[in-house]
């Protein structure tokens, strides 16, 4: 029962967790922010404010995409449910579907997990790999973000000041 709790644990805060990357630069602190595109020499990346600011690439020493923590703790959920049900039906002689049940209690969030943090690492690497700018489109009054307008940018473009 205390295995079912933790999973439960785990479940909940790598769905909670943020989608923000965490960027290591050499002459600055630490950055929290998302990112939305990039071109040869520059990353840009969306603050909690709402700001597009662009940071040069030489500057960035690491990047700690969101979702790679969710995803090992969804990979070992699942890994133990599968390892359940393996046993339930090819470890015993006739299988009582108790360990089944139990392996779908760990192996169907470990899923969920798993596939959510996939999900954010890759949409992070793929912003950062981008050679366009997403930027966030909001309603005229500023309010709400209805979607993202991909703007080619070229090799060295500078962002100018974005609202």
């Amino acid at each position: 029962m205390k295995r079912l709790r933790v999973g439960v644990a785990a479940l909940l805060f790598c769905t909670c967790a943020c989608s923000s990357a965490t960027i290591y630069r050499r002459d600055a602190p630490d950055l929290e922010a998302t990112l939305v595109g990039g071109n040869t020499k520059y990353l840009y990346v969306e603050t909690e404010d709402g700001r597009v600011v662009q940071i040069e690439r030489s500057k960035i020493t690491d990047i700690d995409h969101p979702g790679n923590v969710a995803a090992v703790v969804g990979g070992i959920l699942t890994a133990e449910g599968g390892a359940l049900v393996a046993l339930d039906w090819y470890g015993a002689e006739r299988p009582t579907g108790v360990l089944t049940f139990v392996g779908a209690l760990f192996a169907v969030p470990g899923l969920i997990v798993l596939a959510h943090g996939l999900i954010e690492w890759s949409r992070s690497t793929g912003a950062e790999n981008e050679r366009t700018l997403q930027l966030p489109v909001r309603r005229p009054d500023g309010t709400a973000i209805l979607g993202t307008l991909s703007v080619p940018m070229a090799a060295g473009a500078t962002l100018l000041q974005a609202q």
